[in-house]
Order: structure tokens, then sequence, then C-alpha cells
């Protein structure tokens, strides 16, 4: 182990208050201040440890930040989460450098955590800086043992303090409709009971304009393409369908409780009857390169359900959600369904992603498989074949292949330069060294196209680290089969799913991100493009998918903001200052993309509150419709109802889309 000494370290945007080798208090700027970690630059060593005590009333999102010489923007950042006035130790593994990870595994007091940026050796790095994400004000932090080291830490000790009151709620502070008693609760959740109705006489039974028939009905939803140039959803029996509702319509988050247990006032006796289906335990993989992290996981939401209607929990909830969904102009289920899914039931129609798409025992970078290998082929065709239990639901628009493939989060990435970079002998690297060989016939002429000095083609099976960079001429190479590759990564699924079910849409993959013009490659065997969209206006993300060439409706999958006046820590991946703006960004969000001529729908990411010590990795955001007692957030359902009343008007560019935009603080979020 060897110790930091943080007396050596310096300041950028932030004020050293205290300070010992040891130890550090430190005044971090709102802009993103940073102190550095003195000697962590071109370590031999695999690990940096230490522990962080935020001293705010508000979780926040730290990053440890690695700059190369001369240049002023880090060239990889790790962020996390940490939760407020909770001594924490934190352990960052040096070989998340190579990049080939977007997530890791949350180790106890930790929140979710992320990789930004390109490949990094430690080597090249000029300084390591330990500081925070920009925020709406300075923030105070306690450091304390920062060492470098070559052994993770074998245990991660949480400080036993109560954090969390018997309705999953942060203890301390008070807010509007912070329930005190179980009596509380009970009368609150009874005063949202009532009939599952859309307010609007207009409107069919899947939330359709029942006045503008577009085309016969099929029984199912389809797409279709007006005249002036405007795409449009089709419901079942024929008319203008726009697609608005939240995510994860389901009875709550599940919340991490391992290593919590100390710090909740109440949690039941996992093997107590009344509440032992309200808890989950096992081991998650998320990814194919995560290691397995086992976890125990308890729903707040189930327990406070339980105790206010006892057995019948699950019929109330399904009536409060479908009465205050419905009668504020729900219309959809987002990706994630709850309410009567698959059943034939449902009271509102949903999209679905399909479980499990195809993974390859060797991987070309992070999630990307190898997509011309037989392996391929037949996962999936195993895979498609999930759609045959769903292929009669009317109530299913359609489905997503999957959800925000995580190569996608590396700006400008080029598949095929990976490919090269990668030892394994793959189908992809086989295809490319053919694709190559019949470009240029000889290995001179590639040599001369490329500057490049190969003795023959067989050279190409050699990992190169960076071809792209190495040789920068074989850059239009590598983007027009990393096109290929894309292209493939689409079409084979997508055909194998139309085998089984031609009654569907194809919603696409929800890329994170609509920023790279090879991912738009494929395209053709959607019916429906879906992006995620994290800011405040979608024009501009869908414009991009537009001018890349893509001629299809196109489907926001999730979009939300947050603020911290309602009990929780974060606000997620786009801040505002209170409730009434999370209302004004809906306004303005979704009538942005109803007015767009290619927008189809946006789907609030998501339903519930996150639970305050997070999720599954850690998200602990204030995102909900609702909170985790079942109050709906009124000013956002208000704000829903009052777009919903004029949407099928902006939608036809009869009347012109909400023009307010949010008052936005910096996210907390990770």
């Amino acid at each position: 182990m060897m110790p930091i000494d943080l007396t050596k370290s310096e300041a950028r945007e932030a004020k050293i208050v205290a300070c010992t080798p040891e130890s550090m208090e430190v005044l971090f700027g709102g802009s993103g201040g940073g102190i550095t970690l003195p000697g962590a630059e071109k370590t031999n060593r695999r690990y940096i440890a230490g522990y962080i005590e935020v001293m705010e009333t508000h979780s926040v999102a730290m990053m440890v930040r690695f700059f190369l010489p001369d240049v002023r923007e880090e060239h990889m950042s790790v962020r996390f989460g940490l939760l407020p006035g909770l001594k924490t130790l934190v352990c960052f593994d040096l070989n998340w450098l190579d990049n080939g990870s977007i997530f890791t595994n949350r180790t106890p007091g930790t929140l979710k955590l992320v990789i930004h940026g390109l490949r990094t050796d430690i080597q090249d790095v000029e300084r390591v800086e330990l500081g925070i994400e920009e925020t709406f004000h300075d923030v105070r932090v306690r450091l304390e043992g920062f060492h470098l080291t070559d052994q993770r830490p074998a245990d991660f000790p949480l400080p036993g303090k109560k954090l969390v009151d018997e309705f999953g709620q942060w203890k301390s502070g008070d807010w509007p409709g912070k329930i005190h008693s179980p009596e509380e609760m009970r009368t609150s959740m009874e005063s949202n009971e009532g009939p599952a109705e859309y307010p609007f006489p207009q409107w069919d039974k899947w939330g359709g304009d029942g006045t503008r028939k577009l085309r016969e009905g099929s029984g199912f939803f389809s797409t279709h393409k007006t005249p002036d140039g405007r795409w449009h959803l089709v419901d079942p029996d024929g008319y203008d369908y726009f697609s608005i509702g939240p995510c994860g319509t389901r009875p709550g988050d599940m919340g991490r409780v391992d290593h919590f247990e100390r710090l909740c006032d109440w949690l039941p006796d996992p093997q107590e009857p009344n509440y032992r289906d309200f808890y989950d335990s096992g081991v998650l993989k998320r990814t194919a390169y995560m290691e397995p992290d086992p976890y125990k996981m308890f729903s707040f939401l189930k327990a406070n359900l339980y105790k206010a209607y006892g057995n019948s929990w699950e019929e109330k909830w399904k009536e409060i959600s479908y009465h205050i969904l419905m009668g504020h102009g729900i219309n959809t289920q987002g990706n994630f369904p709850g309410l009567d899914v698959n059943n034939g039931k449902s009271k509102i129609p949903y999209v679905r992603e399909i479980p499990g798409f195809p993974a390859t025992e060797t991987l070309i970078f992070r999630d990307f498989p190898d997509v011309l290998s037989p392996e391929y082929h037949e996962k999936c065709r195993k895979y498609a074949e999930t759609l045959e239990e769903w292929k009669d639901d009317p109530w299913l628009i359609g489905y997503f292949l999957r959800n925000e493939p995580e190569f996608n989060f590396v700006p400008d990435l080029v598949i095929a330069n990976e490919v090269l970079r990668n030892p394994a002998r793959t189908y992809c690297r086989v295809g490319l060294i053919g694709f190559l060989h019949g470009r240029y016939g000889t290995i001179g002429k590639l040599n001369a196209a490329w500057k490049s000095d190969f003795t023959d083609f067989g050279d190409l099976e050699n990992p190169i680290d960076n071809c792209i960079g190495e040789y920068p001429s074989s850059e239009p190479d590598l983007r027009e089969y990393s096109a290929f590759l894309i292209r493939e990564y689409i079409r084979v699924p997508s055909l194998a799913c139309r085998k089984v079910d031609f009654n569907h849409l194809n919603l696409g993959l929800r890329w994170s991100e609509a920023n790279n013009t090879v991912m738009m490659a494929g395209w053709e065997y959607f019916d429906v493009f879906s992006i995620n969209c994290y800011s405040f206006d979608p024009a501009a993300d869908m414009e991009f998918v537009r001018n890349a060439g893509v001629d299809l409706p196109i489907m926001i999958g999730e979009f939300h903001c947050g603020a911290l006046d309602r009990g929780l820590l974060a606000t997620g991946l786009k801040g505002v200052e209170n409730q009434e703006e999370r209302g004004v960004m809906w306004r303005h969000f979704v009538e942005k993309c109803a007015a767009h001529p290619y927008g189809v729908g946006a789907h609030w990411f998501q339903y519930n509150d996150q639970f305050c010590l997070g999720r599954f990795d850690g998200e602990n955001y204030q995102i909900g419709m609702v909170d985790i007692c079942m109050q709906p957030h009124k000013e956002l359902f208000k704000a829903a109802l009052e777009t919903s009343a004029v949407l099928y008007q902006v939608k036809n560019g009869e009347t012109v889309p909400y023009e307010r935009t949010p008052k936005s603080i910096p996210m907390i979020g990770y």
C-alpha cells in the first residue's frame, strides 16, 4: 500500500479548508472543482482507495478525472454517486481505463458508477483528479486515508445510522406529502381510487383520436405517413395515435438493502409470510463483462400497499394506477411495463423489450457480439421465439430489440477499429480481412491507400491497438465496414423476429444517444426508430436522425427530470428547481416531440420515484410520477393532462407546442 499525501494536492476551482497528509476537508466549486491525487498518475498500482463523506443534505455526483498532458478536458472519467452524511470507502480499479466497460458493480455505500470517455493508458496520464460533477452550489466533502494498492479492500464498512423510515422515505427533513403514519398513507391512497377512463370524449379505447381516421384498422398498431410528410402511429381501429406515458408501470422499484439493513428503521424478516414475496435476492450479472454481484432487494411500495390494503393490495394498485394514468390522458405504458402485460386485459397499450438480446461467447467490444458468427444467427433465432406468446395481443404496440447498447456510449466509436484491436480471431475479423482483400486485391495497394507497411493480409490477424491512430488513412474503410457490422447487428435479429411476429412493430434499439451516423445503419429493418433523449428539447436529436437519412417515425424511449423538494436526494439526468418545473418540462418536451413531423411518442422514465438508498445499481432519483407511498406528483399529472388535451392538434400542426422552458439546475445523477 502506498499512502497518498493529501498535503501535496493541488486544487482546481476548490478550497482546501483543512488538510493533513491523511485527511482533507475541501469545498469543491459548483462548476465542477477538483483536487489532484498526487502519485496516482503513472502509477503501477491497480487501485485507488479511500474514504469520502459528503457533508451536504443531498447525494453528490463525484468524479475521478484522468487528464493527458496539455489537454484541458479529461480524457476519461469515472462518475459515481454518494449518499450524504455517510462515511464511505470507495475503490477505483485502474483497469477500467481500458474502456472495456461502462458500468461496474456498486460497493456498499456507493451509488451508480459510470465510466465515460476514451481508452487511456495510466502511464500517459499527467494528473488524476478527485472532484464533483457540476452542481448548483459549492459542495463540502471530507477525505480520509487515500492510498494506492494492488489489493482490493476485503470489506466496505458502513456506520450504523438510521437513514430510512418505516415507509422507505428519507428520515431527515420534511416536505409536502411526506407520510407520517399508516392511517395517513391509507387515506392518501384511497383518495386516488376510481374508474379507469380517458377524460376526452373523442379518444377511443386505445387512446387514439377517434375523429382522425388514417386508414382501415388492422387489429394491431401500425405506421402511416401522410401526404404532408408527417409520420403517425395508427391504432388497431385505424385512428391517429400518439404514444405518451411512463416507463416501468410496476408497483415500485426494488431497492438494494444488502449492507444497508442497519440504516433502515424497519425491514421485515425475509421469511415473514406477509412480506417475504416483497424481497428478491440472488446474483446479478448485468452485462457479460461484469462480475456476478450478490444482492438483496426489498420493495417498500409493495409493503406500503399491503399495509394499506392487505391481500387485495395488487388489485388496488392496478385500480389506482389505471385511474390516475388514464384520467390524466396517459395512453401508453413505456418500456418495462407491468399493468396487465401480455394477458389481453390491459386498459392501456404498452411497449416492451424482448429479453436476452443475443451475446456471443466472444465479444468484440463491450456488449457488441461477433455478429457474423453462426452462434449469433442461432441465438437470434432462439431469442425471437419469445415473441410467440406476445404476437396476438392487440394492446402491444411493438417491441424494442434491446435497451441502450453499451458500445454506443463511446463517442464516435468505430467498431471495426475494435475488431482489429481484439486479439480473438472472430468472424468479424475474418470478414473485415475479406472485405479489404476484395477492395484492394493486393497488400501493396492496401499499403498505398493506408500508408501502412503490412507484409500480407495475414498481418491483419494480429491485434492492432489503434489502427486509425496508427494509420489515419484507414478510417474511411473502417467506418464503412463498421456500418456493415451495425447493419448485421440489427438485420439478423429483426428478420428472425419478423418470422415469428408479423403483427407488431419493431421499435428498434432505444439508442442512448443520437450522435454517430454509423449507428444509424440498419434503420430500414425497423418500423420505428427509437432513441432515449435526456435533454430539455428533443428536436435536435430527432433532426440528427432525420438528417442521417432515416425515414421512419421516431419514438423517444426515455426522458425525465427531477427535483429535490420531495425528499429524494438526486434529480436524475436532468434537474429542475421544483415540481412545478417538472410539469413545465413534460409539456415542453412532449409537445416539441409531437410537433416534429417524425415524432410519434415520448415516454417518461419512470412511473415510480426510485428508492432513496438506490435501486439495483444505485440510482436514487426523484423521477417518478408517483412516490414510494403511491402518491401522485400532482404538478406533473396536471401538466400531462394539459398536454394530452391538445396533443393531436399539436401533432397535426393545428396548434403550436408549449413554448415555456423549465427552470433547470445542474443535475445530480450518475
